[in-house]
């Protein structure tokens, strides 16, 4: 029988940063002592938005407190719940130093294990597209992931390395140590079917837990609260796949 959901809290935080600096985050807690859980969340390219803030949120109804670090400092793309013009999202990728932002999502890491509600061996990683590449590169930073969660990574691989892309994420799947889920759609232009099996070939070269969901139909970023992209199925089954695989490796409270 299924848990009723928990009541939900939500604040913004300041983070402090491996640099210094700091940056804002969205904290989703479950109402109670816990201890809980908790899922650092890698927001999707356009930072966080009402998608992520929900999507969150719905997961602390599950029992998981969450935080979503704003990865691009405050200097993301300012209509973040637009999905009808690229450009200055693709600019803020350009511009992205991807080895500052992974540190800021393994700072909302640090962060969930320090907090009293907490169970601090059990917190997971999660993320959308650029999110889920930063994702990928904190679970091969950080030993102490329980689980990680990849919706359609979108840069497994950069087209040059550079001091703000010094290694590709794909190049780091020997060192990831938790278990991963991969989740895409097999119309997926940005993650097509050679990477996909590239990425499959080196965790089973290394050794890794890894396991794919490929949902038929459905485009890179399927789950955007965007008509043209949303993929209702796929979306809703990759939920229960994605939820059920942390319930497995990070139980409830």
């Amino acid at each position: 029988m299924s848990q009723p959901p928990h009541r939900v809290a939500t604040r913004t935080i300041t983070l402090k940063t491996f640099d210094g600096a700091e940056t804002s985050a969205f904290v989703a807690e479950p109402e109670g002592p816990g201890p809980f859980p908790a899922v650092a969340f890698g927001a999707e390219a356009m930072g966080p938005n009402r998608f992520g803030q929900r999507t969150a949120s719905e997961l602390a109804a599950l029992g998981y407190v969450t935080i979503t670090p704003d990865y691009y400092r405050g200097r993301g793309p300012s209509r973040p719940d637009d999905y009808t013009d690229f450009t200055e999202v693709m600019a803020a990728i350009g511009e992205l130093d991807f080895r500052a932002a992974a540190f800021d999502v393994l700072a909302g890491v640090d962060w969930a294990r320090t907090q009293a509600n907490v169970d601090a061996t059990r917190v997971a990683l999660w993320g959308y597209c650029t999110g889920a590449t930063l994702t990928m590169l904190g679970a091969s930073l950080d030993r102490g992931i329980a689980a990680t969660v990849l919706f359609f990574p979108s840069q497994p691989t950069f087209e040059a390395l550079t001091p703000k892309r010094p290694i590709h994420a794909i190049d780091l799947i020997w060192a990831i140590r938790s278990p991963v889920l991969m989740i895409s759609g097999d119309q997926d232009a940005v993650l097509p079917p050679a990477v996909l099996d590239e990425i499959r070939r080196r965790f089973d070269q290394w050794g890794g837990r890894y396991e794919s969901r490929l949902y038929p139909g459905a485009g890179h970023a399927f789950s955007a609260d965007a008509p043209h992209m949303h993929n209702a199925e796929a979306s809703a089954a990759s939920w229960r796949e994605a939820t059920g695989y942390l319930r497995r490796h990070l139980g409830s409270e």
